[in-house]
């Protein structure tokens, strides 16, 4: 072979090689960092994404089993409104196509699970103690209703390293609760459940200091939208870092306002004090009586309808009917009695009626004389 040929054969000089490698690691040098910021996006995005997801679950799995919430007249469509579980009646689940309310049908599913809870297997309602149900409830035919109760509720995630991480459950009746999905985060000074009431042609929040409500309070009654706080909560397992997405909702309770009820729960408290006074004015005095709110009259429960006011001699034992002042959520009310016709040493007295008309104990004040 050749000088030439052998020349023509030749690799790279070793000064080839190296400005070659130069420009490799200067290039790797530029896109690196653009390469490792693209990947701490995508997995900051991921993160976000997985957090949002678990809210949305979260939110659309009450959402879809609230908006079916209702009752058969004299059962109470929801059982229990607290800030960290919920518990109402809706008909889900059949065990065949006799039940034409019914969401979805399963012929292998157990009564305990297609019918309403049982007297005889009342339990303790999920983070309360108080015990549901306290009657069975019959349809207009004399059979079970089909509405079983169902709860959600949420319970620390003990493995999550965080005591505002929760796990969020549903249960159907006393049956074992199901894991609906871990990964919640309620802060400590908020709810995830919410409630809302009409006041004044408003939807209003019930404060949180009157929460739980139950089911024999009209306060339940009252309650016309559920709203849900889930926060998502996502640990990157590679990096450590945490992200929390939320998502804010409010179910409209579709059959809140035309139920049918036979009862509103207990009989509302009496108003705080009852006061009177004598009113002179050009045209002849007039008795005023005035009092506080009782505590169910716009502080969450819409027990209150309307005040009764009555007058009575001292000597007498008869209360006598003067008139009706409508509950609107104040915090105090006044009524005028004109031209008293009562002699001697007269007592006032109002009660508190709620929409069954059952009446709180009247209270009154300290005599008035008339001539």
């Amino acid at each position: 072979m050749t000088r030439r040929a052998r020349a023509g054969l030749a690799g790279f000089t070793l000064l080839e090689i190296v400005v070659a490698m130069a420009l490799t690691l200067a290039v790797f040098a530029i896109t690196l960092p653009f390469v490792r910021a693209q990947t701490r996006a995508l997995g900051s995005s991921a993160g976000r994404l997985d957090a949002e997801q678990l809210a949305r679950y979260a939110q659309r799995a009450i959402d879809t089993d609230l908006r079916r919430a209702g009752a058969i007249s004299g059962q109470p469509m929801i059982v229990m409104a607290g800030p960290m579980a919920i518990s109402f009646n809706a008909d889900l689940l059949a065990a065949d196509t006799l039940d034409p309310s019914a969401a979805d049908i399963d012929a292998s599913a157990a009564t305990t699970l297609t019918a309403s809870w049982r007297l005889a297997n009342a339990a303790a309602l999920p983070l309360v103690v108080r015990q549901y149900p306290a009657a069975d409830y019959l349809d207009a035919t004399g059979a079970m209703s089909q509405y079983e109760t169902i709860s959600y509720f949420l319970r620390p995630d003990t493995i999550s390293g965080h005591s505002d991480i929760y796990v969020l459950y549903r249960r159907v009746n006393a049956r074992d609760s199901v894991q609906i999905m871990r990964g919640l985060q309620v802060p400590a000074d908020s709810a995830f459940f919410s409630y809302f009431r009409p006041v004044g042609g408003a939807l209003t929040r019930i404060a949180a200091s009157r929460l739980p409500l139950y089911w024999d309070s009209t306060a339940t009654d009252s309650i016309r939208s559920v709203g849900l706080r889930a926060t998502g909560y996502f640990r990157n397992r590679t990096t450590g870092a945490e992200t929390f997405r939320t998502v804010s909702w409010i179910t409209v309770v579709p059959n809140a306002s035309t139920r049918l009820t036979t009862s509103c729960g207990g009989a509302p408290g009496a108003p705080s004090s009852v006061s009177t006074s004598k009113q002179t004015p050009n045209a002849g005095y007039h008795v005023r009586v005035t009092w506080n709110a009782s505590a169910d009259d716009g502080a969450g429960a819409s027990d209150v309808r309307q005040y009764a006011v009555f007058t009575r001699l001292e000597a007498d034992s008869i209360w006598t009917f003067l008139a009706d002042v409508p509950a609107r959520a104040a915090s105090s009310y006044r009524y005028d009695h004109h031209l008293p016709w009562l002699l001697g040493d007269v007592k006032y007295g109002v009660r508190a009626v709620d929409c069954a008309s059952s009446s709180a104990i009247a209270t009154h004040n300290s005599n008035l004389s008339f001539p």
